[in-house]
């Protein structure tokens, strides 16, 4: 694939990809009974204002008010649980050396994710990789999410890059799909010794 396509850029997800992001085994840890552990989640985490606070359109205080606007009886709850998302997000080992292994061939590397301000924020300990990237487009610096044609449009933009001479990971198909139609190649993520494999089998890595 590298000699017929000539990749020369490897953009990168973050969440469940470079991260973990675990949000229900950090709600499980709260210890809330069964019925309030329940309501919050479906107030936040499994609420679409969850992804729409990825688009960065309000101010982060904002966002807390409706998720408890959607179960006011757990207000304390969930801003207990808000306060402390950072702990949801947690590096994964092989995030450095992945992107590290991608420069040492000779691509540029580059982030394109789905991610909140608030987050961001919080987390920037945890993405130690972002030191080897050339680029990187957060959702909520544009205002859209991925697979909204704007975010990919924003990154290719910016950094020049040639779609067909890029490739996309991302563990939501949706998200590839997006990229796709832009004339990006796309390798769906479900593990990294799975990804590694799929790479060398395209004479990426």
């Amino acid at each position: 694939m590298r000699e017929e396509q000539k990749i020369e850029a490897i953009i990168f997800d973050v969440g469940r990809v470079l991260v973990d992001f675990d949000w229900e085994s950090y709600l499980n840890g709260f210890g809330f009974p069964k019925a309030i552990r329940d309501a919050v989640a479906a107030a936040m985490f499994l609420n679409p204002q969850w992804d729409e606070m990825d688009k960065g359109l309000l101010a982060d205080d904002a966002y807390l008010e409706r998720f408890i606007q959607n179960a006011p009886s757990c207000r304390q709850e969930i801003r207990q649980v808000y306060e402390n998302a950072k702990n949801c997000i947690h590096a994964r080992d092989y995030a450095v050396p992945f992107v590290r292994q991608c420069r040492e061939k000779g691509y540029r590397t580059y982030i394109l994710s789905n991610y909140s301000r608030y987050l961001f924020h919080e987390t920037k300990c945890e993405m130690p990789f972002r030191e080897y990237m050339d680029g990187e487009i957060f959702s909520f610096q544009t205002g859209q999410i991925k697979p909204q044609p704007g975010i990919y449009q924003a990154l290719l933009d910016k950094y020049a890059i040639c779609p067909d001479r890029a490739l996309f990971l991302d563990d939501r198909p949706e998200n590839l799909e997006g990229a796709a139609a832009f004339g990006i190649h796309t390798l769906l993520f479900d593990s990294y010794e799975k990804a590694l494999d799929d790479l060398r089998r395209m004479n990426i890595l």
